[in-house]
């Protein structure tokens, strides 16, 4: 199956901006999917295993039908049956394609009546609607502006990061925000031990990116102290009992950087010259 090229124009496409991103990433998964002519068979279960082949334990054909649906809607592409089987047909690919192939793997669409447009509804039936597509050809053509779908042997293919937009928080945060806010702590404390127990207390916690920064700011402060540099490190206590005690709320200690964990060094010299300017007579030793 030859690449399939994106344009960075997409970004600004309006006609995309309509969806949501996993009904993008879906879109841009069934273009690598479709032939020369950018057809494709229109049966979700086939859909689903040839777009998601990893995910099919997070992703189902109530979903696709879902996404089809949408994509027809906006006019991305039309689902038509030939023979009373299903295929799929990408509206704008030939404006702005290089055919290849002589022939498509799979049946064109009907050319001697409106596209027909099969819908799902929610108990996984189909209806098949007579709207045309045409009303929206003039915003369908602006898109061959933004999608590339040409192919050549050498061409690059574009990628496009779609795992974190249908990729869920592992276990046992509660959303993609809280995980990235742990795993910021987690890199930053210095003792690594008992993850799941710390996971546990932040979930608790929960914090936003305001106490988070403070968390940070408390845990550089201590990684320099006295206490925390001792043997190693050996005084650092484990992170959950740390985050449970709130450990960023006690009264930072000195560091060992800091002004006030400094010896006094003064010479002889030095200290005599101070007592004088605070009025004290010394004598000489007799």
């Amino acid at each position: 199956m030859p690449n399939r090229i994106l344009k960075e124009s997409i970004r600004f496409s309006e006609t995309i901006e309509e969806l949501t991103p996993e009904e993008e990433v879906f879109f841009y998964r069934l273009l690598t999917c479709c032939d020369d002519y950018g057809r494709f068979d229109g049966r979700p279960a086939i859909i689903l295993a040839a777009c998601f082949p990893l995910k099919l334990k997070s992703i189902t054909e109530k979903h696709i039908m879902q996404w089809l649906d949408k994509l027809s809607t906006v006019g991305l592409l039309w689902i038509y049956e030939v023979d009373g089987k299903r295929y799929l047909q990408v509206t704008t690919w030939d404006k702005h394609q290089q055919v290849r192939a002589k022939r498509s793997k799979y049946p064109q669409p009907p050319e001697s009546s409106p596209k027909q447009v099969i819908s799902y509804d929610i108990n996984c039936n189909h209806a098949i609607s007579t709207d045309c597509i045409c009303p929206r050809e003039s915003e369908s053509e602006s898109e061959s502006e933004s999608i590339n779908t040409c192919a050549s042997d050498d061409a690059q293919v574009c990628t496009f990061d779609d795992q974190k937009l249908i990729e869920k928080p592992r276990s046992p945060f509660n959303s993609l925000k809280q995980q990235e806010r742990f795993d910021k702590f987690w890199g930053a404390y210095p003792k690594k031990r008992s993850k799941g127990q710390a996971e546990k207390a932040w979930i608790k916690i929960n914090p936003d990116d305001e106490l988070l920064g403070v968390i940070l700011s408390s845990l550089e402060r201590l990684k320099r102290s006295k206490d925390w540099l001792k043997d190693g490190g050996q005084f650092i206590p484990y992170p959950a009992t740390w985050l449970n005690a709130k450990g960023w709320e006690d009264e930072l200690p000195a560091t060992r950087d800091s002004p006030t964990a400094q010896k006094n060094y003064d010479t002889e010299e030095d200290t005599i010259a101070k007592l004088k300017r605070m009025g004290v007579k010394l004598e000489p030793c007799k």
